[in-house]
């Protein structure tokens, strides 16, 4: 694989992991305190796999986490909030392959079958 599909490969497969895309969506709108994602999100995590998902995305560079008098808050950092609109698009587009292809019943294209 080279390195350029392989960068690929890694962001997409961080992205895929459990809570990953709630936790991003959610901070998006704003900061938040570790007790208001676990409402925010739904289905909840548990506090557990809330909490091993926010320190993965922290280590990634993607989700700051701020302690102020023991009322930590996370955040996206510069990273996070850059990825953000780019898996905004990419899950509307996801969809609308979805959509179209869902059922196994689209008809194949010209494109699709190549020279007759």
């Amino acid at each position: 694989m080279d390195d350029d599909l392989h960068v690929v490969h890694e962001a997409i497969r961080l992205c895929a992991q459990r809570w990953t895309l709630e936790i991003l969506t959610v901070l998006g709108q704003r900061p938040m305190r570790f007790s208001e994602l676990l409402r925010e999100i739904r289905p909840a995590p548990s506090s557990k796999s809330l909490n091993d998902a926010l320190r993965r995305l922290r280590d990634r560079g993607l989700v700051h986490h701020t302690d102020d008098a023991g009322a930590g808050t996370y955040s996206l950092t510069a990273a996070g909030t850059h990825l953000l609109p780019l898996l905004s698009s990419f899950m509307r587009e996801m969809r609308r392959w979805s959509d179209t292809y869902r059922d196994g019943c689209a008809q194949p294209t010209a494109a699709d079958t190549g020279p007759a």
